[in-house]
């Protein structure tokens, strides 16, 4: 049974807009190809940080609402935090 997730992402800061879209397309692709379903994608913009993460001091948030077996969330945070554009991600399962 796949669990409905909310994930708030932090990308870096030197990415453009083409840039972004690529990560953003990067991290859906991830999801269906680990059998989930991205049902929303939110980009919240710019935004200072509250401190430093890598030496940057703002990153491009983006949310993503998907659904997803619970047990491939831990897959999924692994392969973001290989990711050199991805500074933080934070998946949290919704109440249903």
């Amino acid at each position: 049974m796949n669990n409905e997730y909310e994930m708030v992402t932090l990308l870096h800061s030197r990415l453009d807009e083409d840039g972004v879209g690529a990560v953003s397309e990067w991290v859906q692709q991830k999801i269906v190809s680990l059998g989930g379903e991205v049902t929303a994608v939110v980009p919240w913009g710019r935004k200072a940080l509250a401190y430093p993460i890598q030496k940057q001091m703002e990153a491009v948030y983006v949310q993503y609402d998907f659904r997803l077996e619970g047990s491939l969330v831990a897959e999924l945070n692994r392969s973001m935090r290989i990711h050199e554009d991805v500074l933080r991600q934070l998946p949290i399962r919704k109440e249903s």
